[in-house]
């Protein structure tokens, strides 16, 4: 094999080495878009283990507390991690009216929580993209429930609203409702069952 033979052997060689490179990078190069993609994905999911509920307010029975219509299901939602005054609890029926301008008749989303002992899924709530539980607390028609919250953001919130004397803490008479429940065990409201009957849920 004359010199120009070997040189051209040696470029073919180097040529499909070069190509082998090439290819293995950009191999690697889709697997890292893949995983990027897949992460993302990910993100948007909820939290593993987590119910979530898409339907129609139909009912809203206090400032944290509603009925949602999911297909031929009804569920009744407590509104996690805030508590907002009982119905007949001073600012009860402003804190109704605040809740019900937001969502009543419209479509949300539910992330379900936890459920509680009355047989009603507690959930954080968004309209579009707001979080409804939150927007409550900020407008002051509720207080973060620390029995059940270890939200530091939500405390600061609620801290702005009361600072700011918005809402309920405009006024001089505001009593935590887990305490005006426990001075006027009366005043629990009661559970209806009745209304929303326990179904299939529908997850995401």
């Amino acid at each position: 094999m004359t010199s120009k033979q070997h040189q051209f052997a040696r470029e073919v060689v180097l040529g499909k080495s070069q190509a082998d490179a090439y290819r293995a990078m950009m191999k690697k190069g889709q697997l890292f878009i893949s995983f990027l993609v897949a992460l993302c994905l990910f993100a948007l999911l909820p939290a593993y283990g987590e119910e979530v509920l898409r339907g129609n307010v139909i009912n809203v029975v206090d400032g944290d507390t509603l009925d949602v219509q999911v297909g031929p299901g009804k569920y009744r939602i407590r509104l996690a991690e805030i508590d907002a005054p009982e119905r007949n609890q001073p600012w009860g029926d402003e804190a109704k009216q605040g809740l019900t301008s937001k969502v009543l008749k419209q479509e949300v989303r539910v992330v379900v929580t936890d459920t509680d002992r009355y047989g009603r899924r507690v959930g954080r709530i968004f309209l579009g993209q707001t979080d409804i539980n939150r927007s409550m607390v900020a407008e002051g028609h509720a207080w973060v429930y620390r029995q059940y919250s270890q939200d530091e953001s939500l405390i600061e919130i609620e801290t702005a609203a009361r600072e700011a004397g918005i809402g309920l803490w405009n006024r001089n008479d505001t009593v935590p409702p887990w305490d005006w429940r426990k001075g006027k065990p009366s005043n629990r409201r009661p559970v209806e069952q009745t209304e929303c009957p326990q179904t299939t849920p529908i997850r995401s």
